[in-house]
């Protein structure tokens, strides 16, 4: 732990900031939530210089939930500015970004192009940094499921995927808040790993989801081509604790399970 350290997480009442929040909390970190909840608007500026005032380090968790490019574009750079001239004024000294693993890799999917953008932000931002390339998240394998969803069946590209908990990027973040910025980029991914396909259908015997499922090599990840390796690293810096069976009997898998997953499932017997 850096003595006497403040650290503050944008995004701070999202899915994975809240997680970052609790982990500082836990060992003992003077920790702010930032959001709109707190009066902090990361696209005008306000309550900015506020929140980082006496800081020492900034998570950014903030998301956007569209899948159009210029939206996503415009959210990220737009807010980049308004941050890294807070930080500046600020005098922060560690800048922690959460990006994906593949987005150096995956070309054509509109999200993945907007985080890279982001990363680039970020390393041309003067402040020292670290940025975590998580795999895609356990909690989002409903969303993928149905996105993938073309004609009779859910339609994967061939690729290794290596999903992980969202608490333990979480942790990984508050972990990463209490050390020297390495001013790179480094991987958390899951403990498992094993082909796209046998993911997808795991998780959809678990919701008992009949919906079929195929690899194809027409297949794209929401527009972007995979290579073996390209959403899941061979060698993460990181790993994640939890097992996809760990994680089911978490209580955030339950709700989701009961839920959303169940929405998501009859959503698609409707389509069917």
């Amino acid at each position: 732990m850096i003595k006497g350290q403040k650290v503050v997480v944008l995004g701070g009442t999202g899915m994975i900031g809240s997680l970052a929040v609790s982990s500082l909390a836990r060992a003992g970190i003077d920790v702010v939530s930032a959001s709109r909840r707190s009066n902090v608007n990361i696209l005008t500026g306000e309550g900015l210089d506020a929140a980082l005032a006496g800081a020492d380090t900034v998570i950014d968790t903030t998301d956007v939930s569209n899948f159009d490019s210029d939206t996503l574009k415009n959210f990220f750079r737009e807010s980049g500015e308004k941050i890294f001239a807070a930080e500046r004024k600020a005098g922060i000294r560690h800048h922690i970004t959460l990006s994906i693993f593949g987005v150096d890799q995956v070309r054509g999917n509109p999200y993945f192009d907007a985080k890279l953008m982001q990363e680039d932000m970020v390393r041309s931002s003067t402040i020292p940094y670290t940025i975590l390339r998580s795999t895609q998240f356990y909690e989002f394998l409903p969303t993928i499921a149905s996105g993938l969803m073309a004609g009779d069946a859910i339609r994967l590209p061939h690729a290794l995927f290596s999903p992980v908990a969202a608490a333990d990027v979480g942790a990984a973040l508050a972990s990463l808040a209490q050390h020297d910025p390495v001013n790179a980029a480094v991987s958390i991914a899951g403990p498992e790993v094993a082909p796209f396909e046998a993911w997808v259908r795991r998780f959809l015997a678990v919701i008992e989801d009949t919906r079929r499922v195929v690899t194809d090599d027409a297949a794209t990840y929401f527009g972007g081509k995979l290579e073996r390796y390209s959403i899941a690293p061979a060698i993460p810096d990181m790993k994640g604790a939890s097992t996809f069976d760990d994680w089911m009997t978490s209580p955030a898998a339950k709700a989701l399970k009961t839920d959303r997953y169940a929405h998501a499932a009859a959503a698609m017997d409707r389509h069917a």
